[in-house]
């Protein structure tokens, strides 16, 4: 079958024409120039024309090959198979893999029968395209792309998981990355779960993260606050009620909680403060996985992820008769303990950093940063109210800053930056300590202040104007139990 042509080349091969007007048209439809790698034949075979760069590639002499048929060059084994050749004898495109047996290359090429209006066929043209070494090494990059698009598609699902939606939490340091593979490891399992931590730590940021990454994502995340129920109102907002319940009640019931949380994640913050009779039904529940409505008799089966959080220490309380020690082993198949913020200081600068950034643009203020002395002051800060504090602390400067660099004198003045004074010599008494001894004396004080507040060698060698060896050596010396384990 011809290949379509244009008019214009359609009326060159109806006629004799010349090498220059063919190329003329055959170069812009197939995206050449002359140099490019191309042969020309006549209907018999006969080589016409062989480009420059075919020549100097496949290792011809200079019109060596041009008036030779293209039978004899396959006979003689010059191709092996030869596209000319087959063109001819088969009249229609081929596409293969042609071998150029004295240079022993191996080169995938094109060719492509000219046919006139009577459908005779006039000429073939070859082109060849790349070499087999060439196309091995384009599918061996290849896979290694597809390799490497793999792992940074892994890499890139997991830096979303810790980043996305977790409000005040890096999972940098090596206590949240222990915490990281435990969330991983246990997102797509049926294990209750119960998270531990003080107040402000991102219990519930851990718990929506675990949500997400289960295979209940897209079912629905119920959370609640046992601590800011109303006490006789916790059994009905947990497990609803039915209509008539009680005075005031909906006059057609109400779904509770628990029931909302059917198919998805049920999240059950402060645990810790439910009274002992509502510890019971939720036992109960956690056992047969089946509710009943507050005034109701029917039995409600339902499936739903338990991940329970408190700031209490339920061990305690067991012992002294707050908390059911039944509960407590069937919530506590899991735990998760967040570590408080004054544990991973080396979190609370880039957490602040994020917090500052999203606030600024938030408040659609310029773009705000911390001098080195906030920083040192930031990571030595206790932080009693964890990062949820650090949160609110990043908040209120980016409301008030005045200044696009925050400083010490920025921050509140519940944040005191003032040191404590040294302990003044006991009255009465001579010192008879040398000059060199009180000196070192006063030198250990002021290093164990610094490290007091900064916590890191970085932050005590740029406060105290030296350098960090001389600042990790001195606080080697003079601080107990430097370098910290563990």
């Amino acid at each position: 079958m011809p290949l379509p042509t244009t008019p214009e080349l359609q009326n060159l091969l109806d006629q004799d024409l010349n090498l220059k007007d063919l190329f003329a048209i055959l170069a812009p439809e197939n995206n050449l120039v002359l140099a490019d790698e191309m042969m020309l034949s006549d209907a018999e075979g006969t080589i016409l024309y062989v480009s420059e760069n075919y020549e100097r590639r496949f290792g011809f002499s200079k019109g060596s090959i041009v008036g030779r048929s293209a039978f004899e060059l396959e006979a003689e084994g010059v191709f092996d198979p030869c596209v000319t050749a087959t063109v001819i004898r088969e009249k229609r495109k081929v596409t293969t893999t042609q071998q150029i047996n004295h240079t022993h290359m191996n080169v995938l090429t094109v060719g492509v029968p000219l046919f006139n209006s009577r459908n005779e066929l006039k000429y073939e043209v070859c082109f060849n395209t790349v070499s087999m070494e060439q196309i091995n090494a384009i599918q061996q990059q290849y896979r290694t792309l597809q390799e490497s698009l793999q792992q940074y598609s892994a890499e890139l699902q997991d830096l979303r998981a810790r980043n996305t939606d977790t409000n005040g939490l890096f999972f940098q340091g090596p206590r949240m990355q222990r915490v990281w593979s435990l969330i991983q490891n246990i997102a797509g399992t049926k294990a209750n779960i119960l998270i531990t931590g003080e107040t402000g730590v991102g219990k519930s940021v851990i718990a929506k993260t675990i949500h997400r990454l289960s295979n209940r994502s897209q079912g629905p995340f119920i959370e609640v606050n046992c601590a800011v129920l109303h006490e006789n109102l916790i059994e009905s907002e947990l497990f609803g009620y039915e209509k008539g319940a009680f005075t005031g009640a909906s006059s057609g019931g109400k779904i509770g909680k628990i029931e909302l949380a059917n198919h998805g994640t049920l999240f059950l913050d402060e645990i810790g403060e439910l009274p002992l009779h509502v510890q019971s039904k939720l036992l109960q529940l956690i056992q047969e996985k089946v509710i009943e409505r507050v005034s109701g008799n029917r039995r409600i089966a339902l499936d739903f992820h338990l991940i329970a959080a408190t700031n209490r220490n339920l061990e305690e309380d067991i012992q002294s008769g707050r908390f059911r020690s039944d509960l407590f082993y069937r919530l506590n198949v899991v735990r998760i303990h967040i570590p408080p913020l004054r544990e991973r200081r080396e979190e609370i600068c880039p957490l602040a950093y994020r917090f500052l950034d999203r606030f600024s643009r938030e408040y659609d203020k310029k773009k705000l940063t911390m001098s080195p002395r906030f920083l040192s002051f930031l990571e030595g800060y206790d932080w009693p109210g964890n990062v949820r504090q650090l949160e609110n602390l990043m908040e209120r400067m980016a409301i008030i800053a005045q200044h696009p660099v925050l400083d010490l004198d920025d921050l509140p003045a519940e944040f005191d930056t003032t040191p404590p004074p040294a302990a003044p010599a006991p009255a009465g008494r001579s010192d008879t300590r040398s000059l060199s001894e009180r000196m070192e004396d006063y030198e250990g004080e002021i290093i164990r202040d610094s490290y007091r507040r900064n916590r890191t060698t970085v932050a005590v060698a740029r406060e105290l104007g030296i350098s960090q060896a001389t600042a990790a050596r001195k606080i080697a010396k003079y601080v107990a139990g430097y370098p910290e384990r563990g």
